[in-house]
């Protein structure tokens, strides 16, 4: 009898790319790999600049286009294949296959990602690409990123980034899109996830509203009730009004929240009625934005040193810069969306946003924002001394950063802050929550002139319980320079102590 099962061999090649003019190698690759119009348009606009090698993989069997095939694609008349193809990137120019498949030192440093080319309409499936190696500075762009592992003829190759994959137009949506992506994110950086695949997204989407293939339209009620059941506790802000320019000044604290969120490092489904993209970081400014005001005690949060979000939109190449209502496309592609979207997105026109949270984070952030802000009033003194003996002029605006972490990563920074660099004196202030017992979560937040802040250092800092209620406080300590209260008491001064202290920066971008 002949034998049913037919192993063929995968055979890998490349492509190379010159940095002028480098579109017949596109259309090779594009007719090589069978890459879509759209799909080759959405590479090369991110990757054209920076990637002067590409290996092709033909035969790659996908678990995510498995999944979604299985319950989806194996249904059509018309049949589609089971495989997909894989390419990989390289910035290394005139790499060989050799030197790929055995790991070598050059191709493991120019290694930018991969992406998954599924027999579909919009064929980019699984896709990873390290984002500091496709021209974004990393001095002031912060995002999330994490680290994913492949292998090619048994070589391993690491690459850091966030998951992101398009929509298939016929059984998934930009928010299953968007959602799978938040989930393979959270499910690789954290062993309590486990892994969801696209048709789970679509089963639990529910029927309430008709049946589920081909898609029907989602809400963000249906974001919340898909991370409910994924393991999360979203919370949902939405603001009170709907902006359509720059009044988002009118429901400030809702913006400030939703900032406070992603600066946490959680990603953020953003709705912008129509369309869903998740928020997953930021770039900075480096003046105040004109629009924002100081608050009442006088601080200025540094959601008005917010330039752009990062954005991962399945319509796009990843990691996208959504800006002001007003910035030209260059600044926020969200003018893409001009004549489709009635406002088009913004930084001023999310309609809703829904954040995965863990279970233990109470305390919402507008209270932890009243609470830190209040102590720093109350201490006014002690910044004035903090920022004098850090060599800043008092004049300056004085900025609050707040965001929530754990406990035990905001420990391994101040040990750091006590133990000092090489050559140079420790923190002793930095000792006193390493001392502590503190709660999974804590809501932190710093106070820096804002000179310092934008070099990277702090005067101040409080820690609140998050799982405290608005009613508890929560108030575990606050030190302002040398001067420090616990528990409501104020500690002997510290003397050896620093005046500044670096920020913790763990929560984005930090590798």
């Amino acid at each position: 009898m002949a034998p049913t099962t037919s192993y063929t061999t995968s055979e890998l090649r490349v492509f190379h790319f010159p940095e002028h003019g480098d579109d017949a190698a596109w259309t090779d690759l594009r007719e090589a790999c069978r890459l879509t119009d759209w799909a080759t348009h959405r590479l090369k606009d991110g990757l054209s600049a920076h990637v002067r090698t590409i290996l092709y993989e033909p035969l790659y069997v996908c678990k995510d286009y498995r999944n979604i095939y299985s319950n989806f694609y194996s249904k059509k008349f018309v049949p589609r294949s089971t495989m997909c193809g894989r390419l990989h990137f390289f910035t290394a120019p005139e790499l060989t296959v050799e030197q790929v498949a055995k790991g070598d030192e050059r191709a493991k440093d120019a290694y930018v990602g991969f992406s998954v080319v599924q027999p579909i309409a919009q064929s980019l499936g699984r896709t990873v690409i390290d984002p500091l190696k496709c021209g974004n500075d990393p001095s002031c762009f912060y995002c999330l990123q994490t680290s994913f592992r492949t292998h090619i003829q048994g070589a391993e190759y690491a690459v850091h980034g966030y998951p992101y994959m398009a929509q298939s137009g016929e059984a998934t949506v930009c928010a299953h899109a968007a959602l799978w992506g938040l989930c393979r994110y959270l499910s690789e950086r954290y062993a309590i996830y486990g892994e969801l695949y696209p048709y789970d997204l679509i089963r639990m989407t529910g029927d309430t509203e008709g049946r589920r293939v081909p898609y029907r339209g989602m809400l963000y009620t249906d974001y919340s009730t898909i991370l409910s059941e994924f393991g999360c506790y979203p919370v949902i802000r939405r603001p009170r009004t709907y902006p359509r320019s720059n009044d988002w000044v009118d429901d400030k604290d809702t913006f400030l929240d939703i900032y406070a969120y992603v600066e946490s490092g959680f990603p953020v489904l953003a709705s912008f009625r129509g369309h869903v993209a998740t928020l997953i970081g930021h770039t900075a400014r480096k003046t105040l934005h004109g629009d924002m005001k100081a608050d009442k005690h006088g601080f200025y949060d540094s959601y008005g040193l917010l330039d752009q979000y990062i954005v991962v939109d399945d319509n796009f190449f990843p990691y996208q810069r959504l800006g002001d209502w007003n910035d030209g496309i260059e600044r926020n592609y969200g003018r893409h969306f001009e004549t489709k979207l009635d406002p088009y997105p913004s930084k001023q026109t999310i309609y809703s946003a829904v954040i995965p949270l863990p279970e233990k984070a109470f305390l919402e952030p507008a209270s932890a924002r009243a609470i830190a802000t209040s102590f720093f009033d109350k201490v006014r003194p002690w910044v004035r001394e903090a920022v004098e003996h850090s060599g800043q002029d008092v004049g300056e605006p004085l900025v609050t950063r707040l965001f929530l972490t754990t406990s035990n990563a905001f420990k391994r920074r101040k040990k750091l802050c006590f133990e000092g660099e090489p050559g140079k004196p420790g923190d002793v202030a930095s000792q006193l929550p390493l001392r502590l017992d503190l709660p999974h979560f804590v809501w932190i937040m710093e106070i820096s002139p804002l000179p310092l802040y934008k070099s990277g250092s702090a005067i101040g800092e409080v820690a609140l319980d998050a799982s405290a209620s608005s009613t508890e406080r929560g108030f575990i300590y606050g030190r302002v320079g040398q001067q420090v209260v616990f528990d409501g008491t104020k500690l002997k001064k510290l003397d050896s102590a620093a005046y500044s202290f670096k920020q913790y920066t763990h929560n984005l971008g930090e590798r």
